[in-house]
């Protein structure tokens, strides 16, 4: 499949360099080439290319990069393979400059895209980081020449049709190289504000007070799968067990007795309630979408009652993906909070 528009200047794959040369020679002293990382995006979907250059052209503008944009169609019937260059340029300083990205566009058809690896790497801005964006479903076998030079790959979880499957190999994926390869899972970030709000929450002195207290965590989300995450990170910090009795789920606390939960669906923002009942006060956040802020509320227990606004933070793909860009370290976070929850995936 074909895309329908050209996604900058046709080149051939074997000139990208001497042809992008060529782009800042013909832009003078008025632009400045700049990359701090290398964002690889694949994907199969043709509607994609033009909504990710956007993005990425969006990106650039607070994070210089070498962005390479792979379409691939594998189940193209003729083997071909096109590219395209451009540059995202924006203002830097007082506007007398330009500060710009470059953009590489792949289209890899049929046994072309088995050439996935060395296109990647043959067109890397060298000793950069490489931030892999894969966006659908991981397959086996796993191509390890590709996979173990990824510096960050980069997923949504909140996409995977068989999240158990997908996360095996996003696993087995990070083995390859241990060293190097650290899992980025945008439905994980994308929960920041949402955890920010529920610590600005139980740093009310009544809402603190009754930690030891909770008898039921009930989640609304727009996916499943983000709010399990949200429960999975409130299980870590808390220090809640997962336990599956005679068809009954729920955690056991470290003060004894058990909690009670449910995650239930429901268009809207990706968290749009989270509450807790003890027996004698309900407390929690709750956020309208498209809202930029969280209702907090206390409820019950005398002179505790109490309302408050709290940030959700931001829920923009663009801001999402900025987030993961600027951020280091291994997100333990994330992987703790998969493994308290990873019994109700494959639910």
């Amino acid at each position: 499949m074909s895309l329908a528009v050209d996604p900058g200047l046709p080149v051939e794959i074997g000139t990208i360099g001497k042809e992008l040369g060529k782009l800042w020679e013909e832009s003078g002293d008025t632009k400045t080439r700049a990359s701090l990382i290398n964002l690889a995006i694949y994907t199969e979907n043709p509607d994609a290319v033009p909504w990710n250059t956007g993005l990425i052209a969006e990106i650039a503008g607070e994070h210089a990069c070498r962005a390479l944009l792979i379409f691939a169609d594998p189940a193209s019937e003729k083997p071909d393979a096109r590219a395209w260059i451009s540059a995202h340029c924006h203002m830097a300083g007082k506007g007398e400059r330009q500060i710009c990205s470059e953009q590489i566009t792949f289209e890899l058809d049929g046994e072309m895209v088995h050439s996935l690896p060395n296109i990647v790497f043959s067109h890397l801005d060298s000793d950069l980081p490489l931030y892999f964006w894969w966006q659908g479903e991981f397959r086996e076998p796993l191509d390890q020449k590709l996979w173990s030079w990824i510096d960050r790959l980069i997923f949504d979880s909140a996409d995977w049709q068989k999240p158990v499957e997908q996360l095996a190999i996003a696993r087995k994926i990070a083995t390859l190289n241990a060293e190097r390869t650290i899992l980025c899972d945008l439905n994980w970030t994308r929960l920041l504000g949402t955890r920010f709000a529920l610590a600005q929450l139980f740093d009310h002195s009544c809402a603190n007070a009754r930690m030891r207290e909770i008898e039921k965590v009930t989640i609304t989300t727009s996916r499943r799968s983000t709010g399990l995450l949200l429960l999975g990170w409130l299980a870590t910090q808390f220090g809640w067990k997962f336990q599956s009795l005679l068809g009954k789920e729920f955690f056991l606390p470290q003060s004894g007795g058990h909690i009670d939960f449910s995650v239930t669906e429901k268009p809207g923002a990706d968290i749009a309630e989270v509450s807790f009942q003890t027996a004698d006060v309900s407390f929690g956040i709750r956020r309208e979408e498209y809202s930029e802020y969280f209702h907090g509320y206390i409820d019950g227990g005398g002179f505790c009652n109490t309302n408050m606004v709290l940030s959700a933070g931001k829920s923009r793909i663009e801001d999402i993906l900025l987030m993961e860009l600027s951020r280091g370290g291994k997100h333990p976070l994330y992987a703790k909070a998969i493994s308290a929850i990873e019994p109700l995936l494959g639910h």
